[in-house]
């Protein structure tokens, strides 16, 4: 009843294969996923959680079989865009943090001030001045 289904035209892998294979992480963190959810909720009107713990089995399942396939391409932007249809929920999650761009304006605002105030001409600045400085430049110029 709680055991993994396999999706429609998958086949189910031998057992044989599964026990001799050691564990990697990311089947680790795939299981501690399931064993989370091994109990059904015995009403007829089934929860919001019960939806996820239903979308996160099948984000195991086409997550283990998009790392075992043997294409290139391995990126998370493919997996979600692919299979955005089959994880509504956790599509939504992963479009929301997939998006974080890696650097901001302001992030390198404040690398730059540093550097301003770490050149060679005002190394007597000891390390709290320093600090000190940096975050008051960004405080007193982003209110005026």
């Amino acid at each position: 009843k709680n055991s993994i289904r396999p999706l429609p035209g998958e086949q189910q892998p031998s057992t044989k294969m599964s026990s001799t294979r050691k564990l990697t992480p990311l089947d680790k963190f795939l299981n501690s996923i399931d064993s989370d959810n091994n109990c059904e909720p015995s009403s007829v009107n089934k929860p919001p959680a019960y939806f996820l713990a239903e979308e996160t089995k099948r984000y195991r399942q086409l997550a283990t079989r998009f790392i075992s396939d043997v294409s290139e391409d391995k990126s998370a932007l493919f997996f979600w865009k692919c299979n955005k249809h089959l994880l509504p929920g956790l599509s939504t999650l992963a479009r929301k943090y997939l998006a974080t761009p890696a650097t901001s304006v302001p992030s390198e605002s404040a690398f730059s001030k540093s550097a301003y105030y770490g050149r060679k001409e005002r190394t007597n600045l000891n390390g709290d001045s320093f600090c000190q400085s940096v975050f008051l430049k960004d405080k007193l110029v982003s209110e005026q």
